[in-house]
């Protein structure tokens, strides 16, 4: 109970502050679209296209938002998130709207795609400027809270964002779906645009404090490191996903694997709630030495997973002890990352996580793919590349620290 109140207490200072408020109610509207888009996709491209079409659509859209979303972080560290944001919301709602009528016209395959890698470059870096603005407002003990909670809400829109977006564009249209998508994105951009442009105009500029132009944020040896932990962390993720749905369709049950995922998610939001805030301060020193040890209960966790599978019973028990660590995990990486980005290059180094991580995310499909007839195995590998990530979180601890 008392790790209950402590978490309770910690989110209740975090939502009592008016600024802090705000900019949850804005993530959250720049979360769920993040869970909705990748069925939003492939179901608006199916109304006329094949499903090979359609996988190409979502492939292109996650490629065009890989590739400039280090360059999208850097404008908004140099002319201001706000502005940024409202550009490629512009940009990005004229794309989305004209892959959606192409959807509809049944347009060639390769508009289709060609116009979703379009709609992928112009993403507005909502995401990496949501945990910026977090790190600037979110003063000592309470910023490590507010990462806890932004794990969390990531979270839980990937749970509810696929489910909200097939129900819209089945139930209603695919055109609701798209509709809704968009307003949130909007709502978002509004809010950070009408509450926190003027705070931020301090924070991201194009120099630094002391006057010195912003450095980029690869310059920063300990985000470097960090680069690599989280490809490491999204590999074992990504993997775990890949194997327990080979896991479920070798036992002729594949319809156990929505359930089995999102019990690994619930699981990383009750570690994000619980254990996500409870830290007494927020200092980069105390979540180097945190880090390393997260991620040996993440490997622990996914360890116990693949030993579960030799008996299928207790793989629905294992599975969330598995996420228990990882949403804490994630919360304390992308603290450090804030941490250890150049002064000025704060939502440029989150760009940068999170496009690695989507690699990450790729490269654990591809092995998990690939190791499918023997989904034991996969887990054995997602495990290792957690406990691999922890070897190399080690390397940030301070010199002659605890």
């Amino acid at each position: 109970m008392s790790a209950v109140a402590e978490a309770t207490g910690s989110y209740r200072r975090l939502l009592g502050d008016p600024v802090l408020r705000g900019l949850a109610v804005a993530d959250i509207c720049a979360r769920l679209p993040q869970g909705m888009v990748s069925i939003t996709l492939l179901l608006v491209a199916a109304v006329h296209a094949s499903m090979t079409t359609a996988g190409l659509v979502v492939a292109g859209y996650t490629l065009g938002q890989g590739v400039t979303g280090p360059l999208r972080g850097r404008l908004a560290d140099r002319h201001g998130l706000a502005r940024v944001c409202a550009v490629c919301a512009g940009l990005y709602t004229a794309a989305l709207l004209s892959l959606l009528a192409g959807a509809l016209e049944g347009a060639p395959a390769w508009l289709l795609v060609a116009t979703a890698g379009a709609a992928g470059l112009a993403v507005p870096p909502l995401s990496p400027g949501m945990r910026s603005l977090w790190s600037a407002h979110a003063a000592g003990a309470l910023r490590h809270a507010a990462f806890a909670l932004d794990a969390a809400v990531f979270d839980l829109a990937y749970i509810t964002g696929p489910v909200l977006a097939s129900l819209l564009a089945t139930g209603v249209a695919p055109a609701a779906a798209v509709a809704v998508l968009l307003a949130l994105t909007g709502a978002a951009t509004v809010i950070v645009g009408v509450r926190f442009r003027r705070n931020e105009s301090g924070r991201t500029g194009r120099r630094a404090d002391d006057g010195r132009p912003a450095q980029r944020a690869l310059r920063s040896v300990a985000l470097r490191r960090l680069l690599v932990t989280g490809v490491l962390v999204n590999l074992a993720l990504s993997a775990t996903e890949v194997a327990l749905t080979a896991y479920v369709r070798q036992h002729h049950a594949l319809w156990a694997s929505g359930p089995l995922l999102a019990e690994v998610s619930v699981g990383s939001i009750v570690g994000s709630l619980l254990l996500g805030a409870r830290t007494p301060t927020a200092s980069a020193a105390e979540g180097t030495s945190r880090l390393p040890r997260l991620l040996a209960r993440y490997a622990l966790g996914l360890a116990a997973l693949a030993a579960a599978a030799l008996y299928p019973p207790l793989v629905a028990v294992a599975a969330p002890l598995a996420g228990l660590s990882l949403g804490p995990s994630l919360a304390t990486l992308f603290s450090l990352a804030s941490s250890a980005a150049p002064e000025g290059a704060g939502t440029e180094a989150q760009s940068w996580l999170s496009s690695v991580m989507n690699g990450g995310a790729a490269a654990g499909a591809a092995l998990a793919g690939a190791t499918s007839g023997q989904p034991v195995l996969s887990l054995a590998v997602a495990a290792a590349a957690a406990a691999a990530a922890g070897g190399v979180s080690l390397a940030l601890r301070p010199r002659g620290g605890r």
